[in-house]
């Protein structure tokens, strides 16, 4: 095995980013040879430049013609034609050069077996955590406990899921805390995500959920209106990956019909700060796949986050439009919270001089 070497970039903090990006545009822009002219009530304009504007208040710019826009450190990027941290270095007065960095190739090893909790003497706290907190039917609590598919651990009382292969040897295991005023969940060591958690059905149909939790709520909701909530399959996959749909599906050659219901994660962003909604979005890319292969697909989109916070909604009385009206509210709440600072451009440029 080969050791390589590469370039490796110091990380600015928050307070340098900020300071970088308070350096006065006007000045930059000058530095760099631009000749300003009055573009405006707000904005001054570069000639010869194919319609760049300096905004005053904002500190910010907008190339016309390029349709691009941003601070002063991305001003340096473009106009430098520089990296990030180049840029981020000279608006601070530092000489910045990266500096070698060894790499050793990484090497996937082979997981050992998987090591699953020891089981509690009873599933008491388990049980009650399910049902009371939850909001899972009994029956179906019930059901996979006997199955060995839910159990108690037995040091700290969490809730612990597992998934077999075909000959019935555990594969995956993930835990979830039980104690409501802290968060825990984990999967145990050498667990295996291309391994599904399953309720099982008799039908051709499999409902296809992220988390246990999830796909455990999607058969109460069954039961609730009346359906019999053994009738259909449903896996969950541990995240949004669909490894364990593949290896589910090959297991089962009878499935024909897939709906996925995955998360609706209509308040989650990017890095960027940017809203992306990855269950949603996972859910269009697998039904675009497997329809390719001849599957009939669906998407079956919680009201909320999940289905766990549909049915915890739902035991308390909460109508459907209730739940709609929830998620709206919050969707209004975080878009006026994000509204505040963000200079608008395109505003601005409404009233800058031709």
């Amino acid at each position: 095995m080969q050791t390589q070497t590469r370039k490796a970039y110091r990380h600015f903090t928050e307070e340098e980013i900020q300071r970088a990006n308070c350096v006065s545009l006007i000045d930059l822009a000058r530095q760099y040879g631009f000749e300003l002219e009055n573009g405006g009530r707000k904005a001054l304009h570069a000639k010869k430049s194919g319609g760049l504007y300096i905004f005053k208040d904002s500190n910010r710019f907008y190339h016309w013609t390029a349709d691009e826009k941003g601070g002063p450190i991305d001003f340096v990027m473009k106009y430098g034609n520089i990296t990030y941290p180049e840029a981020v270095a000279q608006l601070l007065g530092e000489r910045y050069e990266p500096y070698i960095q060894t790499v050793v190739p990484y090497e996937k090893e082979e997981k050992g077996p998987l090591i699953i909790p020891d089981k509690a003497e009873n599933f008491k706290r388990t049980y009650w955590y399910l049902i009371s907190i939850r909001g899972i039917e009994p029956e179906i609590v019930s059901v996979l406990m006997n199955e060995k598919k839910v159990y108690q651990e037995a040091q700290y009382g969490n809730c612990v899921f597992v998934g077999y292969d075909e000959s019935g040897i555990p594969k995956y295991c993930s835990m979830r805390g039980t104690y409501t005023d802290k968060a825990f969940k984990m999967d145990a060591v050498n667990s295996d995500k291309s391994y599904p958690f399953v309720i099982g059905g008799k039908s051709d149909m499999v409902f296809v959920c992220e988390s246990p939790i999830d796909a455990m709520s999607h058969a109460t909701f069954a039961k609730l209106y009346g359906h019999d909530w053994r009738q259909d399959n449903r896996i969950s996959l541990g995240c949004t990956w669909d490894g364990a749909l593949e290896r589910y599906l090959q297991w089962h050659p009878e499935i024909k019909k897939i709906v996925f219901a995955l998360d609706n994660d209509y308040l989650a962003k990017d890095k960027d700060g940017c809203y992306r909604n990855w269950g949603q979005m996972a859910a269009m890319k697998w039904c675009d796949k497997y329809s390719e292969k001849g599957y009939e697909v669906a998407i079956h989109r919680p009201h909320l986050k999940d289905f766990n916070q549909d049915l915890i909604e739902t035991r308390k009385g909460r109508t459907v439009a209730e739940l709609d009206a929830m998620r709206e509210d919050e969707l209004k709440a975080e878009f006026e919270k994000d509204a505040v600072d963000e200079p608008n451009e395109e505003l601005d440029m409404e009233e800058v001089e031709p």
